[in-house]
C-alpha cells in the first residue's frame, strides 16, 4: 500500500504544517486561530481597493447576514473577477473552478487568496472531489489564516473534506478542534460538525463501516486511474475481509432465532438529519446539484473551450490540478 501510505503521509504533513499548535498547560491544544481583527480586515480590504462606501455597507450587512457573508460580499464588490467566478459556482457552471483558479493565480494578496481558496474548495466538494478540496484548504490554512472571518468555515470544510475521502481518523480530531476553537461559529456549522463527528466515531467501532470506508477510498483511487499494484492488493484484501464478516454474521444468525444483534430493524426513530436554521453563512452546507451532470450536458465546443483555457496562462501546479479535476468530472458523468 505504498502509494496510499505516501498520500496519507503527505496529507498529515501538510496538515501539521498548516496548523502549528502548542501544548497548553492543561494538556490540551492551543488554537492557531486569533480572534477576528475587524480593523485589520478593513485595512487589507482598502489595500485591495475597497471604498469608504463599500466598507460602510460591510458594517451594515454584518447584522443582516453574518460576519463571514458580509466580508465575502465586500471582497466580491471590490474584485469583479472574483465576483464573476463565484457567480459561476452559484449558477452551477463547471467553468467555476477555472475562473476561480485564474483569480488565485493572478493575485499575491493574502486576503483575496483566502476567499478564493475557500470558494475553490467548495467547488471541489460540490464536485465530489474532496482530495483536491483538502489540498486547497491546506494552502489556506498554511498561508491565509487570521485574515478573514472565513477561518471557521474553512476549518469546518477541511474536516468535512477529510471525512469524505474518507479519512475519519483525521477528520474526527479536526471536527473536535473546530468545535473547541470556534464557539461563536454559526449554530448550523456547529450542529453539523457535532453530528458528523459522532457518526464517524460510531462508524469507527463498526467493522462493516471500516470496510466500507476502505472500499470507498479504493473506488476513488480507481476513478483517478490509480490502478497500480497497491490498489489491486487493497481490492483483494477488502474482498477477503468482507467474506470473513459474512461468515461471522451467518454464524451469529445460526446461533440465534433472529438476525444478529444490531442488524435488525431499529425501533428507535431515525436521528434528525436536517440542519438547524441559523445565521447567514457563505453558501449552503448541503451539496448542490452535480457539476458532473452539467459538464456532461455542455456542448463539445464549450467543454473544449474550458479545457483549452486550462492549458493557457496558468502556472504548472494549477494547470495540473484543473486537468485532473475536469478529467474526473468527465469520468463521473460517464460516457457521452
Amino acid at each position: 500500500m505504498r502509494a496510499a501510505s505516501l498520500r496519507l503521509a503527505a496529507i498529515c504533513l501538510s496538515a501539521l504544517a498548516a496548523l502549528p499548535v502548542s501544548t497548553a498547560a492543561q494538556g490540551g491544544v492551543q488554537s492557531p486561530f486569533a480572534p477576528f481583527d475587524r480593523a485589520r480586515f478593513e485595512a487589507l480590504a482598502q489595500k485591495l481597493g475597497a471604498t469608504p462606501a463599500q466598507l460602510q455597507t460591510f458594517g451594515q450587512r454584518i447584522d443582516e447576514s453574518g460576519l463571514a457573508r458580509a466580508a465575502d460580499d465586500l471582497l466580491r464588490a471590490v474584485v469583479p473577477a472574483f465576483d464573476a467566478a463565484v457567480r459561476c459556482h452559484e449558477a452551477g457552471d463547471p467553468a467555476a473552478a477555472l475562473e476561480l483558479t485564474k483569480v488565485l493565480a493572478g493575485t499575491q494578496d493574502l486576503l483575496l487568496q483566502a476567499h478564493v481558496r475557500y470558494h475553490l474548495a467548495r467547488v471541489f466538494l460540490d464536485s465530489d472531489d474532496p482530495e483536491r478540496a483538502v489540498d486547497v484548504l491546506n494552502d489556506y490554512l498554511r498561508a491565509n489564516v487570521n485574515l478573514s472571518p472565513l477561518d471557521g468555515e474553512a476549518a469546518y470544510f477541511y474536516a468535512q473534506s477529510l471525512a469524505e475521502i474518507p479519512r475519519p481518523e483525521l477528520a474526527i480530531p479536526r471536527f473536535r478542534a473546530f468545535l473547541q476553537w470556534f464557539p461563536e461559529a454559526s449554530e448550523r456549522f456547529r450542529a453539523a460538525a457535532h453530528q458528523r463527528m459522532q457518526e464517524l466515531e460510531r462508524q469507527q467501532e463498526n467493522p462493516l463501516h471500516q470496510l466500507a470506508d476502505g472500499m470507498k477510498k479504493t473506488s476513488r483511487d480507481l476513478k483517478q486511474q490509480k490502478t497500480d499494484q497497491p490498489v489491486q492488493v487493497d481490492q483483494e484484501h477488502y474482498v477477503e475481509e468482507l467474506q470473513k464478516l459474512i461468515e461471522q454474521f451467518e454464524e451469529m444468525e445460526n446461533q440465534s432465532s433472529g438476525p444478529a444483534s444490531g442488524l435488525g430493524p431499529s425501533s428507535a426513530p431515525a436521528a434528525k438529519s436536517a440542519l438547524p436554521e441559523g445565521e447567514g453563512t457563505v453558501g449552503n452546507l448541503e451539496k448542490r446539484g452535480t457539476l458532473a451532470d452539467r459538464w456532461g450536458e455542455m456542448k463539445d465546443a464549450e467543454r473544449q473551450k474550458i479545457e483549452t483555457a486550462v492549458q493557457q496562462g496558468l502556472p504548472p501546479q494549477y494547470q495540473k490540478m484543473l486537468e485532473q479535476y475536469y478529467k474526473k468530472l468527465g469520468q463521473a458523468q460517464g460516457p457521452r
